[in-house]
């Protein structure tokens, strides 16, 4: 598109100042769908983000986001009925075994769930997890009956791993267990195993 011809001297016309503000405008959109809109939500309607790596970097952002409202979720929450809800996912006794309960979850990319043990105070529980093959991101915590909206979880750990194990001291009465986040672009199926002093390991909705 060719700006409107403006003889030597003159100051710019009506015509031209207009032209020049829809070529700002339409650069500004072209920028905002092309570059700004991959980097910050992993949405690609041109395409262009995939090819610059910028496609990425939103989902990157995307799932620190997500971790990050999850962590805040777990400050927040309350501790649950130790009864398990009609519908949720349950553990399986493992007669026989070293290990009291066995739980298996898969997550989808990016999907996160949190898994409790309801304990009372300097009550111990074994555990150990594994995946089936990637790091998942995990955040160890717990949360007393109660808890005001401002509590900040009790943490006994947090990190990228594809497995863990040991044992979990409870601080106080209430819940404690972990959070997990999927953070690769494929299914990761998670298996936990628990032994010990707990009313009963749930999944919290």
């Amino acid at each position: 598109m060719q700006p409107p011809y403006e003889p030597p001297g003159y100051l710019p016309s009506v015509r031209l100042l207009s032209w020049l503000s829809l070529s700002a405008l339409l650069l500004a959109a072209f920028i905002a769908v092309a570059i700004v809109l991959p980097a910050e939500t992993d949405r690609d309607p041109t395409g262009l983000g995939r090819v610059f790596g910028l496609a990425e970097m939103g989902r990157i952002k995307v799932a620190l986001a997500n971790e990050a409202a999850a962590d805040a979720k777990a400050g927040d929450a309350k501790a649950a009925d130790a009864r398990p809800n009609v519908g949720e996912r349950r553990p399986t006794t493992v007669p026989g075994s070293r290990w009291r309960d066995s739980m298996s979850i898969t997550l989808q990319p990016s999907e996160g769930i949190e898994v409790k043990m309801s304990m009372r105070t300097a009550e111990k529980a074994r555990y150990a997890w594994t995946t089936d093959g990637g790091e998942v991101y995990f955040n160890m915590h717990g949360e007393p009956p109660n808890a005001p909206k401002d509590y900040a979880a009790h943490r006994y750990g947090k990190g990228t791993s594809a497995a863990e194990s040991g044992e979990l001291v409870a601080a106080f009465d209430g819940v404690h267990g972990w959070f997990w986040r999927n953070r690769t672009d494929l299914p990761i199926t998670i298996t936990l195993q628990t032994a010990g002093e707990y009313l009963v390991l749930k999944e919290l909705k």
